[in-house]
Formats: C-alpha cells, sequence, structure tokens
C-alpha cells in the first residue's frame, strides 16, 4: 500500500479545499497524511505569529509518520513545501497544484515593509468579499505580516526544485488569479526531475473546489498508481 503526504495552502482551510482528492486517494487504495498547517483551520489571527519553518516542520513531521513508499501532493503554498520536502527526503513521487512561486498581485511583495501600517490584508477585493464568505472555507482575509512568511519560502524555492529528483506531476490553473503562468512554468522548468509532467486545466486557483475538481482528483489519483506501481518493479 503506498502513502502520500496532503498539503493545503496558505489561508486555506486544511480539509475542505483539498475538495474531492483526499477521499479519491482513499478509495484507491492510498493511506494519508493530512496535516494543519500552523495558523490555519482556526481564526485569521492564529497566523500572526507562524513563521516558514514551522509549515515546514509539521509537513515533515507528518511526511515522517507515513511508511514507504511515500509522494507528496500540494497545493499553492503546499506545492512550495512539496518541492522543499522532495528536495530533502526524496518521495516516490510529487504533485504540485497551481504551486505559487510567484504572485499575480505584486504589492503583496510590499508586506516586508509596510505591515506594521497595514496589519491585515484581504484575500478579495470588498465587493466580492461578501459572496466568498458564503462560498469559500478559506480565510477572508489574513494578518500581512503572514505574507512575508510565504514570500521567504518562495525565495527559497529556486535553489531547491533543481534537486528534486522524484516522478513530477505539475497542474497548472488557466484561469488563475492568485499565480502567475509564468511562475508555475518556471517551478516546473526548475525542477530536476527526470520524469516530469506538466497539464493545464480550466480551473481556477482553488483548483479541488471549481466544476474538475473530481476530474482532477481522479487524473491525480490515476498518475501516482502510475508512478508508485513503476517503482516497484
Amino acid at each position: 500500500m503506498s502513502n502520500v503526504l496532503v498539503l493545503h495552502g496558505f489561508t486555506s482551510h486544511p480539509i475542505l479545499t483539498m475538495g474531492p482528492l483526499p477521499e479519491t486517494l482513499r478509495q484507491a487504495g492510498f493511506t494519508l497524511a493530512q496535516p494543519v498547517l500552523p495558523g490555519h483551520g482556526t481564526r485569521p489571527e492564529d497566523l500572526r505569529d507562524v513563521r516558514w519553518e514551522d509549515w515546514v516542520r509539521v509537513a515533515r513531521e507528518a511526511y515522517l509518520s507515513l511508511g514507504e513508499p511515500r509522494a507528496i501532493v500540494g497545493l499553492s503554498m503546499g506545492g512550495l513545501l512539496t518541492g522543499l520536502l522532495a528536495a530533502e527526503l526524496k518521495p516516490s513521487a510529487i504533485v504540485a497544484l497551481a504551486p505559487a512561486l510567484g504572485l499575480i498581485n505584486k504589492t503583496a511583495y510590499l508586506a516586508p515593509y509596510i505591515h506594521r501600517l497595514k496589519p491585515w490584508a484581504k484575500s478579495t477585493s470588498p465587493a466580492e468579499e461578501a459572496q466568498r464568505r458564503k462560498q469559500s472555507p478559506n480565510y477572508p482575509n489574513f494578518p500581512t505580516i503572514a505574507i512575508v512568511q510565504l514570500i521567504e519560502l518562495q525565495r527559497r524555492l529556486p535553489a531547491l526544485l533543481p534537486k528534486v529528483t522524484a516522478p513530477a506531476l505539475v497542474l497548472q490553473a488557466a484561469h488563475d488569479d492568485t499565480v502567475p503562468e509564468a511562475d508555475v512554468r518556471r517551478y516546473f522548468a526548475l525542477l530536476g526531475s527526470p520524469q516530469k509532467e506538466y497539464r493545464v486545466y480550466q480551473s481556477q486557483h482553488d483548483m479541488l473546489l471549481d466544476p474538475l475538481a473530481q476530474q482532477i482528483s481522479d487524473d491525480t489519483v490515476a498518475w501516482l498508481l502510475g508512478k508508485l506501481a513503476a517503482g516497484d518493479l
């Protein structure tokens, strides 16, 4: 039996944002570790004192709790953690969904300088916020200081991704309003994996919450089954 670490994104609900993927993995016979990354799944204020190293620590502990063979699947920031852990721990396969190696909103990169003047940031525009609260399980806003930690994590990835040797699948959301296509492609290009594949879905950033979520889940599971079975030969 194979094992999979499933990692959610920044400000994301640790369970609900992953849509049908965890159950699809379980039905295929995988054992899962699905940790709650520090500061998530409670209230936005809890992100205030969290550092990127805390996310890495919890993700690493969850990975090491699983038996071999082990794969990692991560969404958005979870895709960054997937690459970081893959460089260090050499899993059997990885999948990165819309990995957040860059951000469309470039003002986010001012966070290290303005977080004291602007302590809170919104996940969406005010006009969209009410609708988002109804439809999304994610935090509607977050402490500005928290994005400094996401940026620190982003900065470490370019040096680490060439060290990844596991078979890799990278998924891009064609209608992503959070992560630029160029940065998803850069993540893919930097991967050192001898076997790597790039797929594009007509999805938004939260790929596992939109109408293609089940197809993406099915495709991810089929790819993992093929790679992990090949690794057993």
